[in-house]
């Protein structure tokens, strides 16, 4: 039953990209207060507030981003703690004025992430997500 609940706060993880809402409503649906996370493009967040930033900054050179989420893996499930792995998969498409400055208008990265849980009195919350670039590259949409 746990790993259905899990899974779902994945998804829910990714929906929370797409929709591009980072305010502390927002991240507070998802995170732990105390959830920390290691972004890929360097940096760490901690606590509500740092979390929304730090997302906010990871997209902001961007008009959009397509996120998909791939291989979600169990390592640790235990009755109020959850050690999930999983593979995203984004695709960015630069603002005008950066991609004039860029070898391609898209950017897309392939990163593995692990991702801490713990069940609360409200639900399942994210305590921490470790981000790590497996592949990126450049392109344009009219190679």
């Amino acid at each position: 039953m746990n790993q259905e609940i899990l899974r779902g706060l994945v998804m829910d993880y990714g929906e929370f990209l797409e929709n591009e809402d980072y305010s502390e409503d927002a991240v507070r649906r998802l995170f732990a207060e105390d959830a920390e996370v290691e972004f890929a493009m360097g940096g760490t967040g901690t606590g509500i507030f740092a979390i929304g930033v730090g997302h906010r900054k990871m997209l902001e050179s961007f008009d959009s981003a397509h996120h998909n989420i791939t291989n979600i893996v169990f390592d640790t499930e235990e009755e109020s703690f959850a050690k999930i792995r999983f593979h995203m998969e984004v695709l960015h498409e630069f603002k005008p004025e950066i991609a004039a400055h860029t070898p391609g208008n898209l950017f897309i990265v392939n990163d593995r992430i692990c991702m801490e849980a713990r069940k609360e009195e409200t639900g399942w919350k994210i305590t921490g997500l470790h981000m790590k670039t497996v592949y990126k590259r450049m392109t344009s949409t009219v190679e």
